[in-house]
C-alpha cells in the first residue's frame, strides 16, 4: 500500500497570513506616529505654557519697576528744597538721576545710573537691590516674605525722564475731564514762553492704544447733532473736543481775575476746518472768552456782545492722529501758571499736546507726565515697558479731586432759592 502526503497549506492561505502581518505592521506604525505626534503636541503645549508663564512673570516684574519709579519720583520731589538742592548727599546723587532727564535722550541713559545709587546703605531697607556680577544691578521682586525669590523675578535697566516733549492721554465721554498743567521748560531747564500749542486727537490705531481709523463720511459744519446721528452708519467720526484754559498769576490772584482769564473753544471734527492759515486749523484761544454782564450774573459767549461763537470746525485728515488744531497764543510761563482742561463729547479719545517756543523748537513738560522705561526678567524671559505717569508730588494731597468737573449743567432755567433752618426747610422754587 502506497501512502501519499498531501499539503493542506494552499497558496492562498500563505498570502492571507502575509497580508495580516503587513496590516498589523502598518497599524503599529500608524499608532506610533500618532503617539509621537501626541507627545510632540503635549511637549509643545507645555513649553508654550511655560513661555507664557515666564513672559507674564517678566511683565509683572517690569510693572513692579514702574511702581517703584513712582515712589522714587515722589520721594525726590518731596526731598528737594525750594532752591533745588538736597540736604543729604545720598539724596542728591540719587535724585540727580531721577529728576531732570529729557525723554528724547532716554536711549542715551545708562541702565545702571539709578539702580547703582539705590544700592547704597541709605536705601537698602526700601529696595531689594543686588549686584548681578559685573553686569550692573537688579531689583528682586516677589520676596515671599522670607527673602527668597522662587520665581526668579527681577527688574533691571530702570530709566526715568521727568521732562517729556509732549503730553499724551485719554479722555472719556462720561463727563470726566483731564487737567494738563502747562508747566514747560526748554532743554536747558529754563521757564519758557509758549508760542503755540498743538493738540491732536483720535489716534488712527485699532485696539486699546487707539480709536480705530477715522471715517468722516462727509462730516462738516459747527452743529452738534444727537449722539445717534453722529455715530450712525459706517462712520467712525472722532470725538468733539472742548479745550478750556485758565490762567493763574504767580503770587496772588482773585476770583475775578480767574474768571476774566477763562477761555474755551469746542472743536468739531470736519473735513474742512475754518481756522486761519493755509492749513485751516489755527486759532487764538484767547479770542473765545465769555462776556460777563454787570454783577456777573450771566454769561453770553456770542456775537451779540462782540465775542466769537465758541465752536469751530477742526480739520481731520491726519495719519497718526486724525485731528489737529494749533492755538497761537503767547503764554509767558515765567509770570503765569496755565492749565488746560480737556473734555470729549460723543466718544472717548486719545490725544497728544505739544508745546513750541518762540523759536519754533519743542518745549518740555516738566514733571507733568514722567516717562519710565524698565525691563522685567523671569528666568531667561524679558519684558520691557515704557509707561507715562501722573504723580502727586505732595504726599498729603489727593491729586484726583482738586479740580471740580462742574457745579450745575443744564439746558433750561435754574432756580436757586432755598432756605434751611435747623431740621426744617422751605423750597421756594415751585
Amino acid at each position: 500500500m502506497i501512502s501519499r502526503l498531501v499539503s493542506r497549506c494552499r497558496p492562498g492561505d500563505r498570502e492571507s497570513g502575509q497580508a495580516s502581518m503587513v496590516t498589523v505592521a502598518m497599524f503599529m506604525m500608524l499608532f506610533a506616529a500618532i503617539a509621537v505626534s501626541f507627545t510632540f503636541v503635549v511637549i509643545s503645549a507645555s513649553r508654550q505654557a511655560l513661555n507664557d508663564s515666564l513672559q507674564s512673570s517678566a511683565k509683572i516684574a517690569a510693572e513692579s519697576g514702574v511702581e517703584d519709579a513712582k515712589r522714587l519720583i515722589v520721594y525726590c520731589y518731596n526731598k528737594r528744597q525750594s532752591d533745588g538742592s538736597y540736604l543729604h548727599q545720598d539724596d542728591k546723587q540719587l535724585c540727580s538721576e531721577v529728576i531732570g532727564k529729557l525723554s528724547d535722550k532716554l536711549e542715551d541713559m545708562g541702565c545702571d545710573d539709578i539702580l547703582d545709587k539705590l544700592g547704597s546703605n541709605n536705601y537698602k531697607n526700601s529696595f531689594a537691590v543686588e549686584e548681578e556680577g559685573n553686569r550692573g544691578h537688579r531689583v528682586r521682586v516677589g520676596n515671599n516674605g522670607g527673602g527668597s525669590n522662587e520665581n526668579n523675578e527681577y527688574y533691571q535697566c530702570l530709566k526715568i525722564a521727568t521732562k517729556t516733549d509732549n503730553y499724551q492721554g485719554m479722555v472719556n465721554n462720561l463727563g470726566k475731564s483731564v487737567i494738563v498743567p502747562l508747566r514747560v521748560v526748554d532743554k536747558n531747564n529754563n521757564a519758557a514762553v509758549i508760542a503755540s500749542l498743538e493738540i491732536e486727537w483720535h489716534r488712527n490705531v485699532a485696539g486699546n492704544d487707539g480709536d480705530n481709523p477715522a471715517k468722516m463720511n462727509g462730516a462738516m459744519g459747527t452743529g452738534l447733532p444727537p449722539a445717534g446721528t453722529w455715530n450712525s452708519g459706517n462712520s467712525n467720526r472722532p470725538a468733539v473736543l472742548r479745550v478750556e484754559r485758565v490762567d493763574v498769576a504767580k503770587g496772588s490772584f482773585t476770583l475775578d481775575s480767574l474768571a476774566d482769564s477763562d477761555t474755551a473753544l469746542t472743536l468739531r471734527p470736519s473735513v474742512n476746518g475754518n481756522g486761519g492759515g493755509k492749513d485751516k486749523n489755527r486759532y487764538h484761544l484767547g479770542d473765545y472768552k465769555p462776556y460777563y454782564q454787570s454783577g456777573r450774573d450771566s454769561i453770553a459767549p456770542n456775537n451779540q456782545y462782540g465775542g466769537k461763537a465758541p465752536i469751530v470746525e477742526a480739520k481731520c485728515d491726519g495719519a497718526d492722529y486724525a485731528c489737529k488744531t494749533i492755538f497761537e497764543d503767547s503764554l509767558d510761563t515765567t509770570k503765569t501758571d496755565y492749565y488746560l482742561r480737556i473734555n470729549a463729547i460723543y466718544r472717548s479719545t486719545h490725544f497728544k499736546i505739544t508745546a513750541y517756543g518762540q523759536n519754533g523748537k519743542k518745549l518740555y513738560f516738566d514733571g507733568v507726565q514722567p516717562l519710565v522705561d524698565v525691563t522685567g526678567r523671569s528666568s531667561d524671559s524679558f519684558s520691557r515697558i515704557q509707561a507715562r505717569l501722573k504723580p502727586s508730588f505732595d504726599k498729603n494731597a489727593d491729586s484726583t479731586n482738586w479740580w471740580p468737573e462742574y457745579v450745575i449743567d443744564t439746558n433750561g432755567k435754574v432756580c436757586k432759592d432755598i432756605e434751611v433752618q435747623y431740621d426744617e426747610g422751605e423750597d421756594r422754587c415751585k
